[in-house]
């Protein structure tokens, strides 16, 4: 399961952290982390890097898009509520998406279009992984399901997706999806 996100996990993530950017899994495929095994198939990795990484993620990212024939598509923010981002696709496909956050004092900070979460310092812990023999790092288990919760709420039009409902029930106890109003068969 996943064998198509192999050159995320084998060639990307491993040059970012050999160049000293630190960088953290989050979306579906830390939610298999949290899970500790892969729950569905994942079409992409989410990543985020702090803001004062971005510009040498990205340079090292275009090298290996360069090496590697993949597409690297950098999207400008649309406006100062905004972020820029980095997606690569490998043979056509869209296979990961790296975002900045930003830090203010003891504060992360994610920007969005549907508004701006924030969380403490603590999110920038590293969590080594290793789920089918693929390495790689995430946010400790509570960031990645406050940043679940918080999407569902910003975004709960994705309750009837089935990939939601997978990871809600790998992350999620009943009252959690009681208070999101959220009814899982």
């Amino acid at each position: 399961m996943n064998k198509h996100l192999e050159e995320v996990f084998n060639i990307l993530l491993p040059e970012l952290g050999k160049y000293g950017i630190d960088y953290w899994v989050y979306g579906g495929v830390s939610i298999a982390a949290y899970a500790g095994r892969f729950i569905r198939r994942n079409k992409d990795v989410d990543v985020f890097v702090k803001n004062i990484d971005f510009e040498k993620a990205k340079l090292i990212l275009e090298n290996l898009c360069i090496q590697n024939t993949f597409e690297l598509i950098y999207k400008l923010p649309k406006n100062s509520n905004s972020k820029p981002k980095i997606d690569i696709k490998i043979k056509g496909r869209e296979r990961m998406s790296v975002i900045p956050v930003y830090q203010e004092n003891n504060v992360i900070e994610f920007k969005y279009p549907e508004g701006n979460e924030e969380y403490p310092r603590q999110i920038l812990e590293k969590v080594e992984r290793n789920i089918s023999g693929y390495i790689f790092f995430t946010p400790p288990d509570e960031y990645i399901k406050n940043i679940f919760i918080k999407h569902i709420k910003a975004r709960p039009d994705k309750k009837i997706r089935e990939n939601f409902q997978i990871d809600a029930k790998a992350v999620l106890n009943q009252n959690e999806l009681k208070m999101l109003e959220w009814q899982i068969d």
